[in-house]
């Protein structure tokens, strides 16, 4: 009678996994199944994975298919006096698992080009199709990431082994060598995963472990300018045109809440009047929503001292090289953790990255303090729906991340909102009924 069993021949962490099928003591056959696997995570005595995660239980059922499988064509075979051999056992194995020849798609980055060009046809879940240039830039980026790493290790790489040894590996490498953030690092572990899934969906064998692939992220520090330090600035005297011109278009991105990309383009024809109400309409450059944000008196202070006009257009890396300036002049010394952009040399190429530590607070303020100060600023004072409508974030859990907000900043904002629903009741006159009219 046959018998079927597993074994892993080595002691490394991606070992392959091979198939035993014992006819008699003249007729043993062996052959890889496809599968590897930690060996610290393979039971000797079992000779089967050990069941501690859903990746290695979804293993085990693909053995256990598969021997079932191998079994049962052997039996019919052998009836049919078929001759059974090691080339038997692999074309068994092969069938069983639907394998089919290698195809160019196979290959991670020859799939990356296939992804990429299809993302102009992309549906979003809006209804709309097409994706932003920085959308497409960003999976480029990640292609060139991964050739860069096949080079580094001298290996080609399919779909099928994105699993959690090239994941580890690969995050290693992007860390170490190409020396990145983490946070950075965690995004372009979700972009991999999302066109390895696509992958899978049209067809192309992924490894067994793809889902338990995460991405991640780091806490990073969230600056950002309050308004106290907004009104430091505002009342600040700045000698240079230049500055004054910058200043007012940082005071004027502090109140409506937008990216760099959408506010330092705005002009005069962005205003409109909707009953009786005056406000700026754009649509945002990334998430292509339009919005609607009724003008603050500070915006207002600002357009009305050039009659009505925006400041002066200004590109943005002198926006961001300018507001150090006022941030400086504005006496914004304090020491404030947060990362500075530096040129270093990484693999013989001059790259920006960026350095963590403690800086003066003005050496920290970007273009992007604009839409951070205002979510933060106004959260609590203004109803979060609204704010997610102005700032174009996804949704609240995105938003609440963005501003640095947990669940226990939420349950103090709902205690202070309670205790002050109480003292309203309490100055509010109560009616009571003395008598009864006859």
């Amino acid at each position: 009678m046959a018998t079927i069993s597993y074994r892993l021949k080595g002691k490394s962490d991606n070992v392959s996994i091979y198939i035993r099928l014992s006819i008699d003591r003249d007729n043993i056959f062996e052959r890889k199944t496809g599968y590897t696997i930690n060996s610290k995570d393979w039971s000797k005595k079992k000779k089967e994975p050990i069941q501690r995660d859903e990746g290695l239980k979804n293993l085990k059922t693909k053995l256990d298919t598969l021997k079932t499988g191998i079994l049962k064509k052997y039996n019919s075979d052998f009836s049919n006096n078929i001759e059974i051999n090691a080339e038997w056992l692999q074309q068994i194995i092969d069938k069983l698992q639907g394998k089919k020849e290698k195809t160019d798609l196979d290959r991670l980055t020859n799939y990356f080009d296939y992804y990429i060009n299809n993302l102009p046809n992309k549906v979003k879940p809006n209804g709309k199709k097409g994706v932003s240039n920085r959308t497409i830039q960003k999976y480029n980026t990640l292609k060139l990431k991964i050739e860069a790493f096949e080079k580094y290790t001298k290996k080609k790489y399919y779909i099928k082994d994105v699993g959690k040894k090239f994941s580890l590996d690969f995050i290693d490498y992007l860390r170490n060598k190409e020396q990145l953030s983490d946070n950075y690092t965690g995004r372009l572990i979700t972009f991999l995963k999302t066109v390895c899934r696509d992958a899978k969906v049209n067809g192309i064998e992924t490894h067994f472990q793809l889902d338990l692939i995460k991405g991640y992220s780091v806490e990073a520090e969230k600056i950002f300018l309050n308004f106290d330090e907004l009104k430091q600035i505002e009342n600040t005297v700045y000698k240079r045109e230049a500055l004054e011109n910058a200043r007012d278009w940082l005071i004027l991105g502090c109140y409506i809440g937008q990216r760099v990309s959408d506010f330092l383009i705005l002009s005069k024809n962005n205003i409109s009047i909707k009953n009786g109400i005056e406000m700026i309409e754009l649509t945002q450059q990334k998430t292509g929503k339009r919005i609607a944000i009724p003008l603050h008196p500070k915006v207002k202070d600002i357009l009305n001292k050039r009659n009505g006009e925006f400041p002066r257009k200004i590109s943005k890396a002198k926006f961001n090289e300018h507001i150090k300036d006022v941030a400086k002049l504005a006496g914004l010394t304090e020491q404030t953790k947060g990362a500075l952009t530096t040129i270093k040399e990484i693999n013989g190429k001059r790259t920006q990255r960026k350095e963590h530590g403690v800086y003066p607070k003005w050496q920290l303020v970007t273009s992007h303090i604009c839409r951070r100060s205002f979510a933060t600023n106004f959260y609590g004072d203004i109803p979060t729906a609204l704010l997610i409508s102005i700032t174009g974030h996804s949704t609240e859990k995105q938003f609440l991340e963005y501003i640095g907000k947990t669940e226990t900043d939420q349950a103090q904002q709902l205690a202070e909102y309670w205790t002050k629903e109480i003292m309203k009741a309490k100055k509010e006159p109560q009616l009571h009924i003395i008598k009864k009219a006859k």
